[in-house]
């Protein structure tokens, strides 16, 4: 585990997450350690078999955290249906910061988030973002970053994040978003198809090479997976968030033809 070596805050924040492959994880983990607070999966409160409703009772100076990771430069529909469905047991808006995970950037990540904080009647003055590897590889042309840059970009994370923890906790705005050239094309045009087109499942498929071991379907976040014969089969609830391809110890999942030479990349 990448450690960040911050003391703990009296600073009071409950904090949730979404994760595939373990970026968004690990910056979750972090911001918890330091706010000695404990995370909360968004997923658990919309699996398909129980669709619990997200409520949450705060204190008077307790703050929420959502962190998550950029999917098709705009918010996953996952993170979305949670926002809209969350209710807060407090007196008054509570202070609201989100950190996301990029790839590479962001676009409109940013403005999607605030869009839905606001038809919430919400606002956040902190909206950060973390380059960290890369693990689409479901498009052509996408793959995960060779060992060099991950291991960069992951020193970077480590190095930049307690100072955005910092300024949460102080409540003074940093600078650290990640835009990148062409956003409207991508966050308003490319992720709109993204949603509507690409969460599909029908692609996914275990080669002769599986194992059985039930990792893809413990580490599904939807629970979209379930095993027939102690083999995989996908569902119609699929996030593409990728966990099940990365985490195959012995990579017998694949997404069509367009996965079978690309990398894979879990969070270590």
């Amino acid at each position: 585990r990448l450690l960040v070596e911050i003391e703990p805050m009296d600073f009071q924040s409950i904090v949730v997450q979404f994760s595939g492959t373990g970026n968004s994880l690990w910056v979750a983990r972090s911001v918890a350690d330091a706010f000695s607070e404990q995370l909360i999966p968004m997923s658990e409160y919309l699996l398909k078999d129980t669709l619990k409703q997200p409520f949450f009772s705060l204190s008077e100076r307790e703050s929420v955290g959502f962190v998550f990771p950029v999917h098709s430069w705009g918010v996953p529909p996952l993170v979305k249906d949670f926002i809209r469905r969350v209710r807060f047991d407090s007196h008054e808006s509570p202070l609201i910061y989100a950190i996301f995970t990029c790839g590479d950037e962001c676009g409109y990540t940013g403005r999607m988030f605030q869009h839905l904080l606001a038809e919430r009647g919400w606002k956040s003055r902190h909206i950060y973002a973390l380059q960290m590897p890369n693990s689409y590889i479901v498009f052509p042309g996408f793959d995960v970053d060779d060992k060099a840059l991950e291991e960069k970009k992951k020193r970077r994370a480590k190095e930049k994040l307690p100072s955005l923890i910092r300024a949460i906790a102080d409540d003074e705005p940093a600078d650290c978003y990640i835009t990148g050239s062409m956003p409207f094309l991508k966050s308003k045009v490319i992720y709109p198809l993204f949603c509507k087109y690409a969460l599909n499942s029908r692609p996914f498929y275990a080669t002769d090479d599986c194992i059985a071991c039930s990792l893809c379907a413990s580490q599904c976040p939807t629970a979209n997976i379930t095993l027939i014969d102690k083999k995989p089969r996908w569902e119609r609830n699929c996030t593409q968030c990728l966990a099940c391809i990365h985490h195959c110890p012995v990579r017998a999942i694949e997404y069509g033809k367009t996965t079978q030479k690309k990398g894979r990349y879990t969070f270590r």
